[in-house]
């Protein structure tokens, strides 16, 4: 599964969104003379020329569409799906405060939590669920620093909000190794079976 960036489609979103209006503004415009053709046209050029920040509004759309919201999150990675990734035990024990799925924000817009955020002391240690390899280390725009291990074809695991980290790509991993160390309060984890997202809950055995 190749996953695209999100700053790429937050581009192509701006600018199509703008075509879309000059377009239909000029349209409109060579139907009309005198003062409201004229209005037309100085808006174009207003549009043309004025520099827009849409982020607020891209972010609330994307809250409502969960793919988009999970493409800037992750690398291009692929995992053939042979069994079910299930664990023992999550990478640290902490108090759940987000589960996996549809939330609420702050402000009561619908998000999609694409893994599960569990509360932890500053510096707590984070062990590997499964044995694998390391195939990604690296910063996320919304989790920090991340690490995202591929446990031999049956499932990857992203752990996000790292401070210090203590593996690298291409290094094998065993169970229960710690990898690093939580960078503040709190810990995010996430679980992928071929290109579907899990509830890591749910693998617990």
């Amino acid at each position: 599964m190749k996953y695209l960036s999100w700053r790429w489609a937050k581009s192509f979103l701006i600018r199509f969104a703008l075509a879309a209006l000059i377009f239909a503004a000029v349209y409109a415009g060579t139907f009309f003379d005198g003062v409201w053709g004229n209005s037309v046209r100085t808006g174009v050029e207003y549009l043309l020329t004025k520099n827009y920040d849409l982020s607020g509004y891209l972010s609330r759309l994307s809250h409502l569409i969960p793919d988009l919201l999970s493409l800037g999150m992750q690398p291009d990675l692929e995992v053939e799906v042979s069994t079910p990734g299930k664990f023992p035990d999550l990478p640290v024990s902490g108090k759940l405060v987000k589960g996996f799925g549809w939330q609420k924000d702050e402000k009561g817009w619908p998000v999609f939590v694409p893994g599960i955020e569990l509360a932890v002391d500053k510096g707590t240690a984070i062990r590997a669920v499964l044995p694998g390899e390391v195939v990604h280390v690296g910063t996320d725009r919304s989790l920090g620093r991340i690490v995202i291990i591929e446990h031999d074809k049956a499932c990857a695991t992203l752990y996000g909000r790292l401070g210090e980290i203590g593996v690298k790509a291409g290094q094998e991993v065993a169970q229960g190794q710690v990898i690093g160390t939580t960078a503040g309060t709190y810990f995010h984890f996430q679980l992928q079976e071929g290109e579907q997202l899990v509830d890591p809950l749910t693998r617990i055995q």
